[in-house]
């Protein structure tokens, strides 16, 4: 047997153990190549959008390469250390230390090009499903056609043969320093009793609940502030949960004697005492990449699906053309006419209300502001347009003021009476408010509604540049006809139309700039919860051999079948879910505060996203608790 066909034997009845590391590996690898495939495609040249989508990709392959780099040194250093004793073995038997790092060089590299190629050839598999995918994402006129660049490939095969190269080269060298004794010692380790600071402990939960605080407070003026404190609060605040915390509330467990003497707990929870802290910084590693995951996906998910209902909430209206002066609204009829046309002729079902509305201005927070105003009546017909009724009714001495959707702090609070001054009028009104039904214009901040006596009061000495003509109109499924919409104010003259505010405009920019954004980070979040999970099974694997060796204890002792399986389930269970549930828990919050910045609700696509999480995790844990099983029939 040649010293090449060793080192493949040994890879291959090691399979089991590598299993997951090289799924993991495979998954990263086809990500990376798919959005190589993308990058590169010879079709994205002819596209406006190429150096937006070519630059995401490219930030977006830095991060899955670095995250991969790091994720497969610590896997490669967590299968050299599982597998010391292998290594001493082979040295007590004459193998020297040279020889020995060509073993897993060599060992290394046959997973590394395997899981290249495999990843290669999964990434060729569904290249065209994803370029379909982002051909529809980004409403491409038909679908990008299925080609493989030769740049994709190159570049996939040599960053990631360099990577597994380098990361076997750092583990080489942090095993320079072992000797044999060292080796054979493998991961064995004396146990310490776990210990633990109340004051640490009580300092995490108030760091992680500070932070939630801040996310389940903040709104679209606070939320970019507060960011950075809630990472600072809720990384080391989950780092104290884990190694304090978790601790604390297991030597409480085990204080409580009803508890802790019912049936098999007095185990479960003893092994437990021990291994939340041996691996406290791992459950903190695998919650905070899981977290990152949840809040990613699930923030760009929700807001993705919310984009038609923050296009209605941004912009009251369906489609508004607003002239101002009397020159340009003695031309806006043209421009009007052009439009309905232009809908018209790509079938488009529509009514429209045409209305005056007059320039004035109030005092409010310590400055002037430009206002216009609207009769009581042409308000109700407006809401009658949008299928509302009302029955709404302003005195001459009362105004009503429309506020717009996002107000900055202390906007709202108007004073109880107010003086609405134009030109050649000057009254003084008591003050309401309620929600905009009309949409912003450049010129004025709010619309004010007041009586039809009042408004004629004020219309008939208007000056001609106080004059406004507003056209608004209500489009039957309007976001099946957002791009038609969209492309028929083009045909509109901006100098005398000089406000033309659609529904569609904002509709289709949210969803181009979050479907780039979703095709960007959802694959990475996916890639970093895979990560997570695979390094809670490559950790207890490594401590396979010594939970069997108890368990051989306890089943000498007395200890049935039946009773071992349930240990083992819960412990595993426990190790597992805990930092799954912890991970929620934080992106939880994070969809609160993205909740209190949108009128959509981003429950149910929050629900769907963690529901697949959870389908994911729960196929890994029954993979490992069968992991378990098999070991714990082995011991009988």
């Amino acid at each position: 047997m040649t010293f090449k066909q060793f080192a493949f034997n040994n890879v291959k009845r090691n399979a089991r153990q590598y299993m997951s590391y090289f799924f993991s590996c495979m998954f990263s690898v086809s990500v990376f190549f798919i959005y190589a495939v993308i990058m590169f495609h010879p079709e994205i040249d002819g596209h406006e959008f190429r150096q937006t989508v070519q630059r995401g990709i490219a930030a977006v392959e830095i991060i899955i390469f670095s995250f991969s780099f790091l994720f497969v040194m610590y896997s490669t250093g967590a299968f050299i250390k599982s597998r010391k004793k292998e290594y001493g073995l082979l040295m007590t038997l004459g193998i020297s230390k040279g020889q020995l790092n060509r073993l897993l060089i060599l060992e290394n590299t046959i997973i590394g090009c395997v899981s290249i190629v495999a990843g290669l050839l999964i990434g060729t598999l569904f290249a065209n499903v994803f370029i379909m995918g982002f051909s529809n994402m980004i409403d491409i006129d038909g679908s990008l056609g299925f080609a493989i660049a030769p740049k994709a490939v190159l570049l996939t095969v040599v960053s990631y043969f360099v990577m597994f190269e380098l990361n076997t080269l750092a583990i080489t060298w942090t095993m320079r320093t072992n000797a044999v004794v060292d080796l054979f010692r493998g991961a064995k380790a004396a146990k310490r009793v776990p210990k633990f600071s109340w004051i640490l402990s009580i300092i995490g939960l108030g760091l992680v609940i500070t932070a939630y605080s801040l996310a389940w407070t903040a709104d679209l003026l606070s939320i970019f502030p507060r960011m950075f404190p809630i990472l600072l609060l809720i990384i080391p605040g989950t780092y104290l949960l884990f190694t304090q915390s978790s601790v604390a509330l297991i030597n409480l467990l085990r204080r409580n004697k009803s508890i802790y003497f019912r049936q098999t707990n007095l185990l479960t929870i003893s092994d437990l005492y021990y291994k939340l802290k041996d691996h406290s910084r791992l459950l903190f590693f695998v919650t905070i990449l899981s977290a990152v995951a949840f809040t990613a996906s699930g923030v760009l998910f929700g807001a993705y699906q919310s984009a038609k209902t923050e296009a209605e909430a941004l912009v009251a209206q369906d489609v508004s053309l607003l002239s101002k002066g009397e020159e340009h609204i003695a031309n806006m009829d043209d421009e009007v006419s052009t439009f309905k046309q232009q809908l018209e002729q790509k079938g488009i079902d529509y009514q429209s209300l045409a209305m005056e509305r007059t320039q004035a201005k109030i005092h409010h927070m310590d400055q002037d502001i430009w206002v216009d105003l609207l009769s009581v009546s042409n308000y109700k017909q407006l809401q009658k347009l949008n299928g509302n009724t009302v029955d709404i009714d302003v005195s001459n001495d009362e105004m009503v003021v429309m506020l717009p959707r996002y107000l900055t702090p202390g906007e709202e609070e108007f004073a109880n009476e107010l003086t609405v001054t134009s030109e050649n009028v000057e009254e003084t009104f008591t003050v309401q408010t309620m929600d905009t039904i009309v949409n912003q214009n450049t010129h004025n901040r709010y619309t004010i509604v007041v009586s039809d006596e009042m408004y004629q009061h004020y219309a008939s000495v208007q000056e001609p540049n106080e004059q406004y003509r507003y056209v608004a109109f209500s489009i039957h499924n309007w976001s099946s006809h957002a791009e038609a919409i969209y492309d028929s104010t083009h045909m509109i003259d901006r100098e005398i139309v000089t406000g033309i505010d659609t529904q569609a405009q904002i509709y289709l920019t949210l969803k181009n700039s979050l479907s780039f954004a979703l095709f960007f980070g959802l694959f990475i979040s996916v890639l970093f919860f895979l990560a997570a999970g695979s390094i809670l099974y490559f950790k207890m694997y490594q401590d396979l051999d010594n939970d069997v060796s108890r368990y051989r204890s306890l089943y000498r002792i007395g200890l049935t079948v039946k009773e071992m399986k349930k240990i083992a389930t819960k412990q595993v269970a426990y190790l597992f879910f805990i930092p799954f549930s912890v991970a929620v828990i934080h992106a939880s919050f994070a969809f609160k505060a993205l909740q209190n910045m949108l009128t959509s609700s981003v429950f149910m696509p929050s629900l769907l996203l963690i529901s697949c999480y959870l389908a994911i995790y729960a196929i890994y844990f029954f993979f490992i608790r069968g992991l378990y099983i098999r070991k714990l029939k082995e011991v009988m």
